[in-house]
């Protein structure tokens, strides 16, 4: 199967120069985690910003700062075994696709997890599960969470209820949604004395007061469980591997908490975990 086959050709694409701002609205939605960006006037990709590059580093504004540069791409012809040896290889998410150096498209790994079912593959999710899971407590903080999951570089962590049973998930999609846009002004000294230099007072005559508009992304101050997904999709130890994938489709999910049959939190499988499969 080629790549071109499967992937998504209704692609919105960021442009540099340009703004948080323009594509915040796009991220907050929670249709996008992840969007190429192109040159503007052009159609070559020039990097990629993502969800969590708003969360890494939320006081810049511009997209040429934040994004990814010169981003992993792949022709639109090429199997879509190579895309996911790409994604596993360089850890990410989505590979926008090319034809003449152009975007013609994206490939996520949702994308590839759609196909897993049809691809009748044995195995059970302690075969690819990868054994590393974050938690915390409904009670954190959200700008705690929102630490916790820079630290560990997670994309999505189950929360713990009192019982210490999973009470809800949190991801990116959910952080970015609550981040708030904070308007501020700051103010800069610029002298203006012809004669000025480091090592002269006089300059300080003709400075000037200058103020400018910045725009900083906040998270709320509030416990976390007030922006977390309550009703969670999870899977018991042993599950098969193609109902997993069933599972993330049909309710377009990125992770599924793994359970023992005292319903105690074991692990965490991943759509990314998922794509090994292929190999």
């Amino acid at each position: 199967m080629k790549v071109k086959e499967i992937m998504s050709t209704d692609v919105e694409v960021a442009e540099v120069p340009g703004t948080v701002e323009e594509v915040f609205g796009l991220f907050k939605n929670g249709q996008h985690s992840g969007l190429p960006v192109i040159k503007e006037g052009t159609k070559k990709v020039v990097g990629i910003i993502t969800r969590s590059d708003l969360l890494k580093n939320p006081h810049e504004d511009q997209i040429a700062m934040l994004m990814t540069r010169d981003p992993v791409v792949i022709p639109e012809n090429e199997d879509i075994t190579e895309a996911a040896k790409l994604i596993l290889r360089h850890d990410i998410r989505r590979i926008p696709v090319v034809s003449n150096e152009e975007i013609t498209g994206i490939i996520s790994v949702a994308d590839l997890v759609k196909v897993i079912p049809d691809m009748e593959i044995e195995g059970t999710v302690t075969e690819y599960a990868n054994g590393h899971c974050t938690s915390s407590w409904t009670n954190t903080p959200v700008p705690i969470i929102g630490e916790i999951m820079r630290l560990s570089n997670s994309d999505s962590i189950p929360l713990l209820n009192d019982e210490c049973k999973v009470g809800g998930i949190i991801s990116d999609t959910d952080l970015v949604k609550a981040f708030e846009l904070e308007e501020s002004l700051e103010k800069s000294n610029m002298g203006a004395a012809s004669d000025e230099n480091e090592w002269t007072w006089d300059g300080v005559r003709d400075t000037m007061k200058f103020y400018y508009g910045v725009s900083t992304l906040k998270l709320p101050q509030v416990p976390v469980k007030e922006i977390m997904t309550e009703d969670v999709i999870t899977v018991y130890i042993g599950a098969e591997i193609s109902d997993c994938a069933k599972k993330m489709a049909r309710n377009s999910i990125e992770q599924i908490p793994i359970l023992d049959e005292d319903e105690n939190l074991i692990g965490l499988l991943r759509d990314r975990d998922l794509i090994k499969s292929f190999l």
